[in-house]
C-alpha cells in the first residue's frame, strides 16, 4: 500500500471508530410486577412515576396483580440502587356482611432499595408489599417474575 492510500484508509478507520463510540446501548424496558402480602388490596401503585396498576391479595401462586409496562433502566445500572414507590391501600373490609373495618389510606411514598444481582437479561422489576408495611424490590430475568415470597391463602380476592 502506498502512502497515497494510507491517509484515506486511516481517515475512514477513524471516522468508523468515532461513529461506533457515539452508539448508545438501548435501555432495558422492565415489566413492573407487584406482590401484595398484606391483608387489604392496593388500589394503586407506581414506581418512579410509572403506573403499576392495582393489586388484589396474593395467593401461593400469584402476586395479586399483572405485569405493567415499563420501567426504564440503563444498561449501566448496578445494584444497589433506589426507586420511588407511591401506593394507596384500599379499605379493609369484612365479608359477609360487607363492613368497612378500616377506611382506605391516603397515598404513601417510600424510597425502596433494589438489591441483589442484576440478571444477565433483566426483564422485570418486582415490588413486594409486606404485612408489616415494609417494601422490597428486586430484578428478575426473562424466565419470568419470581413466585410469591410468602405463600398466603385468601378467601376472596380482597379477604385473607
Amino acid at each position: 500500500m502506498n502512502s497515497k492510500n494510507v491517509l484515506p484508509a486511516f481517515s475512514l478507520f477513524l471516522l468508523a471508530l468515532l461513529l461506533l463510540q457515539g452508539c448508545k446501548k438501548e435501555p432495558y424496558m422492565l415489566g413492573l410486577v407487584g406482590y401484595n402480602y398484606t391483608d387489604r388490596a392496593i388500589s394503586d401503585f407506581s414506581v418512579n412515576g410509572q403506573w403499576g396498576a392495582n393489586l388484589v391479595l396474593s395467593t401461593p401462586t400469584s402476586g395479586g396483580g399483572s405485569t405493567m409496562c415499563c420501567v426504564v433502566m440503563s444498561r449501566d445500572t448496578k445494584t444497589p440502587f433506589w426507586v420511588d414507590v407511591e401506593y394507596k391501600m384500599s379499605a379493609l373490609e369484612s365479608y359477609p356482611p360487607r363492613k368497612i373495618i378500616e377506611p382506605s389510606a391516603p397515598y404513601r411514598k417510600a424510597k425502596v432499595q433494589v438489591t441483589g444481582p442484576v440478571p444477565a437479561d433483566p426483564s422485570y422489576l418486582e415490588i413486594h408489599f409486606y404485612p408489616d408495611g415494609h417494601i422490597e424490590a428486586a430484578l428478575s430475568g426473562r424466565d419470568g417474575p419470581s413466585p410469591p415470597r410468602l405463600k398466603l391463602e385468601r378467601r376472596l380476592p380482597f379477604v385473607r
